[in-house]
């Protein structure tokens, strides 16, 4: 029953609280001195936990013949409480985005300002890519060494990627170098076309690079393989118009790449499927 743990954090319970609960279910309703000598808590220890747990409404209690007893409630209780508990955010991530247009006019000033940010390691080459999903309705391009890229952040990784790309309407327009091309038939979250939101172009042969950049608004991603194991944004209009310059003459040399959609249309339907 330990696998729970870390699920039950997210409603704020605490790993002795988990334990409690689970200790509970297992063997129904129990006085705090029967509970006390399975777990192995002091009683005012065990007091405390047993009451913050009666507060959050997953242990009950009652009082017969002068005894308390307490005893967990169904688990379906809890996915109530998660249910609250994402209804609530919803709410808080509505006002929210009422709020956004404020807040954005306050750093307004600050915005012409070019601006660099490092990373270093996978999860803080994985966070580069995470800047882009703030924003949405939006072209990017990609100068995309795909197989390194793959390599260092892994698939699970970018099926989380292009799924909240697609989700945020950003297109994508990418170029491959060809020796670091990968084969979509076995990369379906890869996939082209409209529901897609990409395209994507095979360089011509003499070009090779394994680190790659990925650009969008005034941004541009760079990342380097895992033999180097890091990434940086620059913020910068100017950077970011060369950089646009020199991507469309690589782009009228290269290569549309296309894939019948019978290989890709299980990513979509996963992703649409999980949307339901």
């Amino acid at each position: 029953m330990n696998s729970n743990n870390n699920i039950l954090s997210a409603l704020g319970i605490s790993d002795e609280e988990v334990r409690v609960y689970n200790t509970l279910l297992e063997s129904g309703p129990s006085t705090a001195g029967v509970l006390a000598k399975r777990i192995g808590l002091a009683r005012p220890t065990l007091y405390d936990t047993l009451q913050r747990l009666h507060e959050k409404g997953i242990v009950s209690r009652s009082l017969r013949r002068g005894v308390r007893t307490f005893m967990a409630v169904h688990p379906n209780v809890i996915s109530q409480l998660f249910q609250k508990r994402i209804d609530h955010l919803s709410s808080q991530y509505d006002n929210f985005l009422e709020l956004l247009p404020i807040l954005e006019q306050k750093i307004v000033g600050t915005l012409t300002r070019p601006r660099f940010q490092l990373y270093e390691g996978i999860e803080g080459v994985q966070n580069v890519l995470k800047d882009m999903l703030l924003y949405r309705d939006c072209e990017t391009m990609a100068f995309w060494p795909i197989k390194s890229m793959v390599e260092l952040l892994s698939e699970d990784f970018f099926r989380y990627h292009n799924k909240e790309r697609i989700r945020r309407n950003l297109y994508t327009r990418a170029i491959w170098p060809q020796r670091e091309s990968v084969d979509i038939r076995k990369n379906p979250f890869l996939g082209v076309g409209k529901e897609f939101r990409r395209e994507i172009r095979q360089a011509p042969t003499e070009i090779h690079f394994t680190m790659g950049y990925w650009m969008y608004q005034n941004k541009i991603a760079f990342l380097s393989s895992r033999a180097e194991c890091f990434g940086f944004i620059i913020e910068s209009q100017e950077m970011a118009v060369m950089q646009r310059a020199q991507f469309e003459v690589l782009w009228k040399i290269s290569t549309p790449i296309t894939v019948e959609p019978i290989y890709t249309q299980g990513f979509l339907d996963e992703m649409h499927h999980k949307d339901m």
